[in-house]
């Protein structure tokens, strides 16, 4: 639609210029006609419209701008020819209004709506109504309301807005009445017509036939009717067509049976691998030889596995009634044969057990344990031929292999006459069409030099070559020989020549940017994430990025980002960047339990609105609240108040504040309560779409700690911290990642100077880094196997204090860290008999040093779509200097039960302690949402 638009505006262009060209000379535009909201924005967008007479360039883009109004149809700028300004024309779109749906009782509104497809405030097009009917029309028959009829009304309200009224008449729905089974076999019929009784009086759909001749072939092939072959249906309809019956037929109506015998070195467990080799459940045959041929299929099996001198023989018997067949089996399988070499002749480079390594790993996982299969060693010799040609032997071929077994026929020797030929080396590399850089520029980037021709080398460097012109602004460069031409070789193939004809095209430039879609969204906000500005060079990097900032903005549902003229060879041209946007508010409620302490209720609410005033600002408020039903009965809350400034000084750089208060229990044993109100100030700055900084300038927590019981004096202290954090993030998926790796490093200093208490100065930083690799796939989903290493070091810069280790300090055990260790008990590293708490103290104060690293390694596997598992093990250890831990490594290992979730997966662990201290219990049971 834009683009036809575009041209009808070009066109219109086109028309006027036809006027004599002196006529045509820069003047003033007249715009006075235009709505006020839209000369605003042009006296926004073109300021020297105002002041400043113009020339036929700026009127082009003057029409390009507005024709992306939509309150246009067509714009034309029309020259009197008498010295007056330039007056502008234009059509109104008109728009539908007061848009109504009548009758609609089998659909809801909202449905009808979306089916639809036209709202109110688009532009009337009296086509789209039409086809909007038919959709509406066939959803109803989709719905088995064949006679439905709609009509359309459209009374006008005013020159721009035409209201639109849909009348829709549903009549009887048809609903199927009868399904009935036509075939020889009567106690088939009966018991199929008793499976698809169920479809009796649902609605005579496409979904609902679909359905029932699922379920027929699928009960069909389930009970081995291998050759049934069913028709239909054909439709009987009552005289008003509210009820309809289906007539199906079928043919070949006999069940088989299936022996098997004779089997050895597979062995009867492994028979289940024959018989899922043959997928009986899922196999028709037209054959009427059905035993010759799924015993060609387990014959073939067999040879795959590599028993090379397997024969299979089939005997088909009558059952027990007529439509019953037996299908008996003899399987000799022979030995299952060894390949003792693969010995070369002819004329090769390397050495002989090279090419038979090659052929061992590049033909299947039966010829890689020297199992003999000829077809897949027949694959493994092609594959060699096709790796030394691609290597430069271009005239390599093997010039006959043959198979010789031994006296007791239960191994081979495989011979093959390989002839390499001579070795193709490029001679010259050449570039035509590159006057923007020189050859030796390229050459440098291809990485191409005179040598042995490796083909694989050519790919790369057409690669090399594309992102070198494409990251220079040259965006419609392409390789004009790509396909055909580019290497050429003398008589003898023993010399190639690289040609590589270039098509740079224009170095694109951004002569103007235009927005679209931001109805809300300031153009600045949209502007401050581009990664190019009026004039700069227009790379593929640089829109992927500026599309991924968009994005990560959350204000917007879809970003697409490019050029009006691409595919020409205008260098300076209009960039269109569309967005769609989101609902700005977010409202989140939720509530769960987990078993810790027994069973612990949790619950939270969260409100939040993105995009203030379309600037881009953000406020939020989260409540959350626990509380332990079996043990301590104490209501945890947390409130968090957040404010967002999106660009500090007109940069990238966003401000955050955050306030949050707190009550939570920190030690189940000492009913420890503590009570937290903070003040945090931070910069945050996405350097890359992968690389997020952020620096807590100043971060104020004043801390109470008190007993519920009495069994130690309140304590309040106040911790004021600043420091960076760093995340580097090269995962697929933030939630569910299957590869890629995520690296965060943090640092705070904490001192007197910066609001603390007078005893706590410290310095303390972390680092963890974990990979994610798919090491398998399993039913088409990945195996993943993730590793986590975690490390921290803490110091205390106080003369006559300490740290406070309950805040501050690293403490191991629970899900995040070290699973089958509960968290906030006795169970934890160091607990307080590790640190010498006396039962009167509530806190350790580090007056020294300390040092943590922790280890996670954990292999995901899928089980059944969603469902998954994964075996795991956890260890780490704390140092503190001037302690003396026994037992300072701890570690578990255990299971996993996985649900995959939009917001990550729900988990249910067990693990185990590997060294459980006597007063410990040996397990624990983990239930939470995410992974790490």
């Amino acid at each position: 639609m834009f683009r036809s638009r575009t041209l009808l505006s070009l066109l219109l262009l086109t028309s006027a210029l036809a006027a004599p060209l002196p006529g045509w000379a820069k003047k003033m535009l007249k715009y006075s006609n235009l709505p006020p909201e839209i000369q605003t924005e042009l006296l926004k967008r073109f300021p020297q419209v105002e002041k400043e007479k113009l020339t036929l360039e700026q009127i082009d883009e003057v029409i390009r701008f507005l024709q992306l109004k939509p309150q246009f149809t067509s714009i034309r700028v029309m020259d009197d020819g008498n010295g007056s300004p330039y007056r502008m024309e234009f059509l109104r779109t008109r728009r539908v209004t007061n848009l109504k749906f009548f009758g609609n009782k089998g659909i809801p509104d909202t449905e009808v709506e979306n089916i639809f497809g036209v709202k109110n405030g688009d532009v009337f097009d009296q086509q789209n109504l039409i086809e909007g009917a038919e959709k509406i029309r066939q959803a109803y028959k989709e719905r088995g309301y064949y006679n439905a009829i709609v009509d359309i009304e459209m009374p006008p309200e005013n020159e721009d807005l035409v209201g639109v009224a849909v009348k829709i008449t549903e009549n009887k729905q048809t609903v199927i009445h009868n399904i009935v089974l036509q075939s020889a076999n009567v106690e088939l019929n009966k018991t199929l017509a008793k499976k698809l009784s169920k479809y009796l009086n649902d609605p005579f759909t496409d979904n609902t036939l679909s359905e029932v001749n699922k379920k027929a072939r699928d009960y069909l092939r389930s009970n081995h009717y291998i050759r049934a072959d069913i028709t239909g249906p054909t439709t009987e309809f009552s005289a008003d067509e509210s009820q309809v019956t289906l007539f199906y037929s079928i043919d070949k109506t006999e069940s088989y049976t299936f022996d098997y015998q004779g089997y050895q070195g597979v062995k009867i467990l492994k028979i289940r691998d024959v018989e899922k080799a043959l997928d009986l459940d899922n196999f028709y045959s037209g054959n009427p030889a059905v035993g010759t041929e799924l015993g060609q299929k387990i014959r073939a099996y067999y040879l795959a596995q590599g028993y090379a001198r397997a024969e299979v023989k089939a005997e088909e018997t009558e059952g027990k009634n007529r439509f019953e067949r037996k299908v008996t089996f003899s399987i000799n399988e022979g030995p299952r044969v060894k390949i003792q070499k693969i010995n070369f002749t002819g004329r090769f480079s390397k050495s002989e057990s090279y090419y038979a390594e090659f052929i061992e790993k590049h033909s299947s996982p039966v010829v890689s344990e020297r199992y003999y299969n000829k077809d897949d060693v027949d694959t493994g010799i092609k594959n060699l031929v096709l790796e030394l040609q691609n290597n430069g032997f271009l005239q390599a071929k093997v010039l006959s292999s043959r198979t010789q077994y031994n006296k007791d026929k239960d191994a081979v020797t495989i011979y093959v006459n390989l002839d390499e030929g001579p070795l193709t080396v490029v001679e010259s590399v050449e570039f035509t069409g590159n006057s923007s850089f020189s050859n030796e520029e390229l050459l440098k980037v291809t990485r191409l030099r005179a040598g042995p021709l490796r083909l694989g080398h050519i790919e790369e460097s057409i690669g090399r070559l594309k992102d070198f012109y494409h990251e220079r602004g040259y965006i419609e460069m392409i390789l004009l020989n790509e396909k055909e031409d580019l290497v050429t070789y003398d008589e003898t193939n023993t010399k190639a020549s690289l040609h590589f004809k270039i098509f740079e095209g224009p170095q694109v430039r951004a002569a103007s940017i235009i927005l679209e879609g931001n109805n809300f969204t300031k153009d600045y906000v949209i502007q401050k994430e581009l990664e190019f500005t009026q004039g700069d060079l227009i790379t593929p990097s640089k829109v992927e990025e500026s599309i991924a900032r968009l994005q990560r903005t959350g204000f917007f549902s879809s970003v697409e980002i490019r050029t009006l003229e691409e595919k020409t060879n205008v260098a300076n041209r209009t960039v269109l960047v569309k967005v769609s946007e989101r609902e700005p508010g977010l409202f989140t409620i939720g509530g769960g339990a987990t078993n810790e302490r027994t069973l612990t209720l949790r619950g939270y609410l969260g409100v939040a609105y993105r995009n203030l005033w379309g600037t881009g600002r953000g406020v939020s408020v989260r409540l959350e609240g626990n509380y332990n039903v079996a043990d301590i009965k104490f209501l945890e809350s947390r409130i968090i108040l957040g404010y967002l400034e999106p660009y500090i000084f007109g940069t990238r750089v966003r401000g955050r504040i955050n306030l949050a208060r707190s009550k939570t229990v920190t030690d189940y044993d000492l009913r420890k309560i503590t009570e937290v109100n903070s003040t945090t100030y931070s910069l945050e700055k996405d350097f890359t779409s992968h690389v997020l900084g952020i620096w807590d300038l100043w971060s104020l927590a004043t801390i109470k700690d008190y007993s519920l019981e009495d069994k130690f004096p309140s304590i309040t202290q106040d911790i004021a911290t600043t420091g960076p954090t760093l995340d580097v993030d090269f995962r697929d998926n933030p939630f569910n990642p299957t590869k890629g790796t995520f690296t965060r490093w943090s640092a705070e200093y904490s001192s007197p100077d910066l609001g603390s208490t007078r005893t706590i100065e410290f310095w303390r930083s972390t680092l963890s880094f974990t990979h994610y690799w798919t090491v398998a796939h399993y039913k088409m989903q990945p195996v993943v196997w993730a590793n986590q290493v975690r490390g921290g070091y803490l110091k205390n810069l106080s003369d006559n204090g300490g740290v406070p280790w309950d805040k501050k300090g690293f403490t191991l055990g629970g899900q995040s860290t070290i699973r089958g260790y509960e968290a906030g008990t006795q169970e934890v590293f160091p607990n307080r008999t590790d640190l010498g708490i006396g039962p009167n103290d509530s806190t350790y104060y580090l007056r020294t040093d300390s040092t943590m690293y922790l280890v996670k390694s954990e292999l995901r596997f899928p089980i059944y779509g969603n469902l998954g598992g994964a075996v795991f093990y956890d260890g780490g250890s704390v140092q503190i200097q001037g302690l003396h831990f026994q037992d300072s490594y701890r570690d578990s290992a255990g299971f996993g039960i996985r649900y995959n979730t939009p917001v990550g997966p729900l988990s249910l662990e067990w693990a185990w302690k590997l060294d459980a201290r006597p007063t410990e219990e040996p397990w624990r049971f983990h239930l939470s949402i995410g992974t790490f």
